[in-house]
């Protein structure tokens, strides 16, 4: 049976402290629609960029923001493949935060992060292999637990985060984070399967209800220092108390920054909307699908253009949804 080891610090309450005052501002002051929709793809590229970046992708945040508006960019054909990979992944697991993680889905989201980087037998399943971890010189410095014992180790920790529901979401979220990393199931993509579990229970767990920080850009920052945390817990016979704390720090962070970027856009002349629910269905196609036409959201939404157009017209108008083209060459955007 998996039980962690960690002790709570000050510090780990002090942060939590400023965490939740922090939420209570968010919820209190109530973050405007379009800086809220800003806010959202701008936390989704970086932590795509931020967690390809940290496997050695050489995208910039700028190509990365380009293909997930499906605009075309050049750039290597594999490196392309595992941004827009992730992408997918991360908005299965948006479109998904509120469901509990389960090991198939985590097996589905390796999936979609590795389709076509590595042998297709290999998406999606656990290894079967001995693997190794080395450093930028290829020198081994950790060695993950015997294949043969991977299956019954991720078990083990789905029984203790379904166990554990009322355990604090940094913890849970943190704690998944390392032993993914350091049972690495997986012959490939352990880093991304890892930071993106640690959303999705961040997610699941109401702590970034409204998806605007950047956690990934945090461990990408110093990655040095991500990588030595890692390690310290294991150096420490797996006693997480100072990894927790690590981890804390970088939600803490994240969501300052984000208080910082909330202020800067708080002069913006744009009204407030009240949205239906068919204006917020539409939102988040457009989101999803930028560039897309009357055409297809009348496919998706299941009305006829002319409602598209009842519904889209005061989006446009509130600086929601922007337009680009005339007529039925119009193609919408969310900026």
């Amino acid at each position: 049976m998996f039980e962690p080891k960690y002790l709570i610090t000050d510090y780990f309450l002090s942060a939590i402290e400023q965490i939740t005052a922090l939420q209570t501002e968010f919820k209190k002051n109530r973050v405007r629609l379009p800086s809220l929709l800003k806010l959202q793809k701008e936390a989704f590229n970086k932590n795509v960029h931020s967690s390809t970046l940290i496997e050695g992708n050489q995208l910039s945040l700028n190509q990365v923001s380009a293909l997930n508006d499906n605009n075309e960019v050049r750039a290597d054909g594999n490196q392309k493949l595992e941004v827009t990979n992730y992408i997918q992944a991360l908005r299965w697991v948006t479109n998904h935060a509120a469901k509990e993680i389960n090991e198939q889905d985590l097996l589905r989201l390796h999936k979609l992060i590795t389709q076509g980087l590595i042998d297709k037998n290999k998406c999606g399943k656990y290894r079967k292999v001995r693997n190794y971890v080395v450093d930028g010189r290829g020198i081994v410095v950790y060695r993950p637990p015997d294949a043969s014992k991977v299956s019954e180790l991720m078990q083990e920790l789905f029984e203790w985060t379904a166990r554990e529901k009322e355990t604090n979401a940094i913890i849970a979220s943190a704690i998944f984070h390392h032993q993914i990393v350091t049972i690495h199931p997986f012959t490939d993509g352990n880093g991304r399967i890892a930071r993106i579990a640690s959303l999705w229970l961040l997610y699941q767990k109401h702590y970034d209800p409204l998806h605007i920080i950047a956690l990934d850009k945090y461990f990408a920052d110093d990655l040095q220092k991500y990588y030595l945390k890692i390690q310290q817990a294991r150096d420490l016979d797996y006693d997480f108390t100072y990894w927790l704390d690590y981890v804390a720090r970088g939600v803490l962070e994240t969501m300052e920054d984000v208080r910082r970027r909330l202020y800067r856009l708080a002069v913006s002349p744009q009204k407030d909307i009240s949205l239906s629910v068919k204006q917020e269905e539409l939102i988040n196609f457009v989101r999803q699908n930028a560039g897309c036409g009357s055409k297809s959201i009348s496919n998706s939404l299941k009305i006829n253009r002319a409602r598209v157009n009842q519904l889209i017209s005061p989006l446009i108008k509130a600086g929601i949804i922007k337009a680009r083209g005339k007529a039925r060459a119009t193609k919408y955007f969310i900026e």
